[in-house]
């Protein structure tokens, strides 16, 4: 009887087996391999601007960040690598290519190649002693020409900047060795340029070369006006998804990074095609301190349909196409705001540099990181400071075992005991948990199959007040959506070189919550 018993038992154990190996296929976990107990967290950054000097290179060292992708443009070329005397000064550096592409002729888009050495794109400005004098007369010279089989390479964008003292001011414009022309309609010529009156205000000339150099004079009165910009520039001049497919090519590494969208103030409709072009098309900015935090429809330092949640309820509206999309958190051009990336790697110690560089690209891509919008250090005086919104905050468990997902948190400092944990799937947030770790089933429905589309989880460190004093309790920060959380604050910056922003209502406040924001799992 023992024996039959036992054959009985043995014979179920392949199909227990396969049952278990079919439900963990049913979930695309990106934390599946990640090792909670000996992996270390690497602060990155996939849209950040600066990093060409050691000063501005030491100020992100200051905040924290090990991973340096820095995303400049004018020209979009790859701030890549490091300066040999700075790398070997600071060797746990890690550094990859990136750059922020854009002036789609198809998109009104800017995106990111993450690990790519693609290079588009010139830039040359004015100088603002040149400017100060009329009329200006610059010469931009080694400029290609504009021929018929890749168009694109020579053709240019004059940005003129006229700011009126009084009345309403013009100044006139004349351009020798270019023509305008059409960006939306291949660049169709549409005549020379001889002394064209430009109102006061910003002005954007599309320009096809006939020559190797342009020859700009600009007429004005400075009186009546101030020229604040005057500068040649050039992007993409494609089509997104040839841009997109050259960016692909030429990832350092072919199993790590990839594109990000950037600042996705668009429709749905706009960004499905774009994730559906190839999988290493990554995702979505979530938080970009640029564009009101989590998102303004209405483009940078929107304040006016608030609360700002654009780029939030674009993830989710993405999420629940059934659609891949990590989420990506940064602070663009805001050296001194919040956003960034932290990205979950193996022990990094003793690996050469090429290695650890695959490691930091790798977890890009398999989504093995989680975004933070930190509070942010400041003086009893309103002044932000270093080390700014660094935060040792972190995820320290996302798992999931017999269709339960386990999470815990750790890294909260004295200053924000208080922990809540959110779970977000397709029917919004289903779940709140008021504690530093927390589970979450995941519901079958009667066929056997995952309720929802997706579960990403939220995580708060909390102080026990805000506004100098007041209670924040734990059912306060139950009634707040996340653009909320983010404003919660004791005191006001002070407008000075760490300011945050231009905009006081929106960017003035210090807050005082850290956030971090799991990528998905999904449903496949």
């Amino acid at each position: 009887m023992k024996r039959r018993r036992l054959l009985a038992t043995l014979a179920t154990l392949p199909a227990a087996s396969s049952l278990a190996a079919a439900a963990s296929r049913e979930i695309e976990n990106p934390y599946a391999e990640v090792d909670w107990d000996t992996w270390q967290c690497l602060h990155s950054m996939s849209h950040q601007h600066q990093g060409q000097s050691d000063a501005s290179r030491d100020g992100f060292v200051e905040m924290g960040y090990g991973h340096f992708a820095f995303s400049n443009y004018y020209p979009s070329a790859p701030t890549y690598p490091l300066p040999a005397a700075y790398a070997a000064k600071h060797p746990e550096l890690i550094a990859a290519p990136n750059a922020e592409h854009h002036s789609f002729t198809d998109a009104g888009l800017h995106a990111n190649a993450l690990g790519s050495l693609l290079a588009t794109g010139h830039g040359n400005s004015v100088s603002a002693k040149e400017r100060a004098a009329s009329p200006i007369t610059h010469r931009f010279e080694k400029l290609n020409v504009l021929e018929t089989r890749r168009p694109w390479l020579g053709v240019y964008r004059l940005d003129v900047r006229l700011a009126a003292k009084a009345g309403k001011p013009t100044a006139s414009l004349t351009i020798e060795g270019a023509e305008e022309c059409d960006f939306r309609k291949e660049f169709a010529p549409k005549g020379a340029m001889h002394g064209r009156e430009l109102p006061a205000g910003s002005h954007a000339i599309y320009l096809r070369t006939t020559a190797a150099e342009i020859r700009v004079k600009l007429d004005f009165d400075p009186d009546a006006v101030s020229v604040t910009e005057l500068r040649l520039m050039q992007g993409t001049n494609r089509p997104w998804r040839d841009v997109f497919r050259e960016a692909l090519e030429k990832l350092q590494h072919p199993d790590g990074g990839g594109m990000t969208l950037n600042h996705p103030t668009g429709k749905l409709a706009s960004y499905l095609p774009m994730l559906d072009f190839d999988p290493r098309v990554l995702g979505i900015e979530v938080w970009n301190q640029l564009t009101s935090g989590f998102g303004s429809s209405g483009g940078f330092y929107d304040s006016s349909g608030a609360p700002c949640l654009h780029f939030y309820q674009l993830w989710d509206d993405i999420l629940r196409t059934g659609r891949r999309c990590w989420g990506f958190f940064v602070k663009d051009h805001n050296t001194y705001g919040r956003g960034r990336n932290v990205l979950l790697v193996p022990g990094l110690d003793g690996l050469a540099p090429a290695a650890r560089e695959a490691a930091a690209l790798r977890a890009y891509r398999r989504g093995a990181f989680f975004g933070s919008v930190a509070s942010l250090a400041a003086s009893d005086a309103g002044e932000v400071i270093a080390p700014y919104d660094r935060s040792c905050f972190r995820f320290s468990r996302i798992t999931v075992e017999n269709d339960v997902l386990h999470v815990a948190t750790t890294g909260n400092d004295a200053r924000r005991p208080n922990t809540q944990i959110r779970f977000v799937t397709d029917r919004g947030i289903a779940s709140i948990v008021d504690a530093a770790q927390a589970e979450f089933p995941l519901k079958r429905d009667a066929g056997g199959r995952l309720e929802a589309a997706f579960v990403r989880v939220e995580a708060f460190a909390c102080p026990q007040t805000h506004q100098r004093g007041q209670p924040l309790t734990a059912d306060m920060l139950r009634r707040m959506n996340v653009h909320d959380i983010s404003l919660l604050h004791d005191q006001k910056t002070l407008r000075g070189p760490a300011f945050a922003g231009k905009d006081a209502a929106l960017r003035a406040p210090i807050p005082i919550v850290d956030m971090i924001f799991s990528q998905p799992l999904r449903r496949v």
